[in-house]
């Protein structure tokens, strides 16, 4: 009888380990279908948000009407002095803030989660004072002294 010599098969796929016998990895505690509370998109605008709210309730007046949003990352130009962390337009009556170049900045001397929304309210207070043309210390006195 004539023998078939077979072709070396390919190896078996290796599987993920599992653990102890278990299925893999589970969903986070939100599950699927339940924005995750600590990403970082909706912790920035949180944030941004609040600062936003506080200056907008200081100043009624001087804030009616402009449109404070948020952006990913800069665009195009605007008047500001940081371009890279907002952008004004006086015209339109906007203030936009990049969340990425802000979430990115260097130069934390803590960097934890409340360093981080210090220095995001700080961004939104800079781009309100240079749009109204004021400094911090004149917009929010008090807030500052301890520095």
């Amino acid at each position: 009888m004539f023998r078939r010599e077979r072709k070396p098969s390919a190896p078996a796929p290796v599987r993920a380990q599992r653990r102890h016998g278990r299925r893999g990895m589970r969903s986070s505690i939100t599950g699927a279908g339940l924005p995750d509370p600590n990403a970082r998109v909706l912790r920035f605008e949180a944030d941004a948000r609040g600062a936003v709210e506080l200056l907008q309730s200081s100043f009624p007046d001087e804030l009616r009407g402009v449109q404070i949003g948020f952006q990913t990352a800069p665009t195009g130009r605007g008047e500001s002095r940081l371009p890279l962390f907002y952008s004004i337009d006086r015209a339109a009556r906007t203030i936009i803030m990049y969340r990425m170049p802000i979430q990115r900045a260097r130069g934390l001397h803590v960097d934890d989660d409340e360093h981080r929304r210090y220095f995001v309210e700080h961004c939104v207070y800079q781009a309100v004072c240079e749009y109204l043309g004021r400094e911090p210390w004149e917009l929010l006195p008090g807030r500052f002294e301890h520095y």
